[in-house]
C-alpha cells in the first residue's frame, strides 16, 4: 500500500502556490541571500525612486494632468505611473522614467540630480530658504531663531521654522513660516493661528518690568513653484483674507531697522531656486 506524502490528507491534492505566492517567495529568497552591502544599496536605490516620484506627481499636479492623461502621453498604463509615483520601486527602468519626465515637460537628468544629492541632507531647499530669510533679516537688526520653540507643549505647536526678535522702545517678534509645498492648506491655516497664541505667550514671558507689551505678529514665505502659484491664484480670496498685509511693508521692515513691522500677516514668494523674497499681489 502506497501511503500518502507527509503532511497531506487522504483524497486531497497537495496545495500548490500560486502565481502570486511563487513570486512573494522568490522575492524572499532573493532577500535572504542578499549581503549588508547589497541591502543597503537597495534600501538606498528605493528612497531615490521615491524621491522621483513626490517630483513627477508635483511635475504632474503643476501641470494639472491627471495620472490617465500623463500615462497616456507617455504611452504607460495608468497602473505603472501611479507606480512610478508610488513605489519606490528602483528596478524601474531608465526608458520609462524618461518618458514619464518627458510626458510632464520635465527633465529626468534634472530628478536624479536632486534626488540623489548625497552631500545635502533630505531638507536641504528648506535650509536655503530658512538661510535666506535669516539673511534678510539680518540688516535690520533681527536676531535669528531658527527652528525655536514656541510652546512648552510640544503637541500643541512644532517648532516655528524661522523665529525673529527684535528689540527696541517695543519688543518685536516674528514667526517666518517657509512652505516648499502645501498638503493641507486649511490645516497650515489653522496651525498657523495656534503658532501666533503661542508666540503672544513665548514674548509676554519674556518682559521685563515696565516694558510695554511686545508687538508679535508674522508672515508666511512660499515657494514660487508653479504648482504654489496655481494654488494660490485658485484660491486668492482666501489667502487675501488671511494675508492682507503688504509684501512690500513686509521686506522693507525685515531688511530696515527703522522700519515698523506691520501687524497684518502678509504671503512672501521665495524664488525658486532660493535666492530672492519678493512681495506677493493678492489683489
Amino acid at each position: 500500500m502506497r501511503l500518502p506524502p507527509q503532511g497531506s490528507r487522504p483524497g486531497k491534492r497537495p496545495i500548490r502556490a500560486t502565481g502570486d505566492d511563487s513570486a512573494v517567495m522568490g522575492r524572499r529568497r532573493r532577500s535572504q541571500r542578499r549581503t549588508p552591502l547589497q541591502a543597503a544599496a537597495d534600501r538606498r536605490s528605493g528612497e531615490t525612486a521615491k524621491r522621483l516620484g513626490g517630483m513627477l506627481k508635483d511635475a504632474r499636479s503643476s501641470r494639472r494632468l491627471t495620472q490617465q492623461q500623463a500615462s497616456d502621453r507617455a504611452g504607460i498604463s495608468r497602473s505603472a505611473w501611479s507606480g512610478l509615483e508610488v513605489s519606490g520601486d528602483g528596478r524601474i527602468t531608465l526608458e520609462t522614467w524618461n518618458r514619464a519626465a518627458t510626458a510632464v515637460a520635465s527633465s529626468f537628468e534634472a530628478y536624479l540630480k536632486r534626488a540623489t544629492a548625497a552631500r545635502e541632507p533630505r531638507d536641504a531647499v528648506h535650509l536655503r530658504h530658512q538661510e535666506l530669510v535669516i539673511r534678510t533679516a539680518a540688516p535690520g537688526g533681527w536676531r535669528a531663531l531658527p527652528e525655536a520653540a514656541i510652546d512648552r507643549d510640544a503637541r500643541t505647536t512644532r517648532a516655528a521654522d524661522v523665529l525673529l526678535h527684535r528689540g527696541g522702545p517695543t519688543a518685536e517678534y516674528v514667526i517666518v513660516e517657509v512652505w516648499d509645498w502645501f498638503d493641507d492648506v486649511g490645516g497650515a491655516l489653522r496651525e498657523f493661528d495656534r503658532r501666533l497664541a503661542a508666540l503672544e505667550r513665548y514674548a509676554i514671558a519674556r518682559m521685563l518690568g515696565g516694558q510695554p507689551l511686545p508687538r508679535t505678529t508674522g508672515c508666511w514665505v512660499v515657494r514660487a513653484t508653479r504648482r504654489n502659484r496655481g494654488l494660490v491664484a485658485d484660491h486668492r480670496h482666501i489667502f487675501k483674507a488671511r494675508f492682507p498685509g503688504s509684501g512690500s511693508q513686509w521686506l522693507a521692515a525685515l531688511a530696515r531697522p527703522t522700519a515698523p513691522t506691520p501687524q497684518q500677516p502678509a504671503l512672501l514668494w521665495i524664488t525658486v531656486g532660493g535666492e530672492r523674497l519678493l512681495p506677493s499681489r493678492l489683489g
